[in-house]
């Protein structure tokens, strides 16, 4: 068995995963922010961030949507102030949702959507969201949408086979459910065969019931892979560990800290160059995420590659000068 290598998982980054399978992040960016003088951009930045755990939503839209207007478009406060804007108004849809204030849901998941267009998860959520209020055909655009961002995206192609079926298009919507049970064969109960079963005997009404009654198992969302690629990367299970990281991201490419974790769990397995192209994918999503320059840098070393290495302990030494992992092993070079 491979040995596990030390965690630089959160040296800056800590990552919670949501019950409505949404990350959010808490991304420390003082030593940046100080790098480049804008201490009012990391002010309002930290702000955000304690408005955001406390649960005042209102008061953190205000202080991320300040970061907003304060960095440069391209930088990497921007990017984050933008994931926390529609992170926040995910959490402002679901409260009006628990509160039955649907119109204004769905007005925070539109809003969450704009600062997020490639959030397959945010199209789906809206999909449901729109069905319950009655427009079938504009719920089945929104998944197809999701679609398009993500092709495996299995939630959503059983979905939008039940809305499908639901609109008396019953073999456009097996085709759909096929496709789900295909991608994620969990879907592959008795409840799926009992109603292919109906199907096949033209009662369209207690097959639609059984497909129903499947799309309410909750088997690809992106917490459950998350979580359970790490209990199996702590239990020992490299291979596994893989496994689950990518099916985490086949729902959401675009979560730094899972794709950390997967290059962690493929170095544990030997694949150190695959293991450095998802560190290196973490930092285009996150360039001042020391956890994952400190793991590239033991990439490199790991491949032979001492100077590379030494390259990335120096870019997160910049970031936090008293990091001490980072200088253990620059020195050692």
């Amino acid at each position: 068995m491979a040995r596990p290598y030390r965690l630089a998982i959160f040296a800056e980054v800590t990552g919670r995963i949501t019950d409505n399978s949404l990350c959010s992040y808490n991304y420390h960016i003082g030593a940046n922010a100080a790098m480049t003088g804008v201490r009012e951009l990391y002010s309002n930045y930290q702000k955000g961030l304690e408005f955001y755990d406390q649960g005042l939503l209102i008061d953190a839209l205000t202080a991320f949507e300040a970061v907003l207007k304060e960095a440069s478009p391209d930088s990497p406060e921007s990017k984050l102030a933008k994931f926390y804007i529609g992170e926040t108004h995910m959490r402002l849809a679901e409260e009006n949702l628990q509160r039955g204030a649907r119109e204004r849901a769905e007005y925070h998941l539109r809003q969450a959507i704009q600062r997020n267009p490639r959030y397959a998860d945010l199209h789906y959520q809206l999909a449901l969201l729109i069905a319950e209020n009655g427009d079938v055909h504009e719920a089945m655009a929104e998944l197809e949408t999701a679609l398009e961002i993500n092709p495996d995206f299995a939630k959503a192609l059983l979905m939008l086979g039940v809305m499908a079926y639901e609109a008396g298009e019953h073999e456009a919507g097996i085709r759909h459910i096929a496709r789900a049970v295909e991608v994620e064969p969990r879907y592959l109960t008795p409840l799926y065969r009992e109603a292919l079963i109906a199907h096949e005997k033209g009662d369209h009404t207690f097959a639609l019931e059984k497909f129903r009654e499947l799309a309410l198992t909750d088997v690809d969302d992106i917490s459950f892979h998350f979580n359970v690629g790490k209990k199996l990367y702590r239990s020992g299970d490299y291979a596994g560990a893989v496994e689950a990281f990518e099916q985490a991201l086949s729902l959401q490419a675009n979560y730094a800290d899972i794709r950390n974790w997967l290059g962690l769990a493929l170095m544990a397995c030997g694949e150190h160059s695959r293991a450095f192209q998802e560190f290196q994918k973490a930092l285009e999503i996150n360039p001042i995420y020391v956890g994952a320059l400190i793991n590239a840098g033991i990439a490199c070393a790991m491949m032979g590659m001492p100077e590379d290495a030494a390259d990335f302990y120096r870019r997160a030494l910049e970031i936090d000068p008293d990091n001490l992992e980072a200088r253990e092993r620059l020195s050692k070079l």
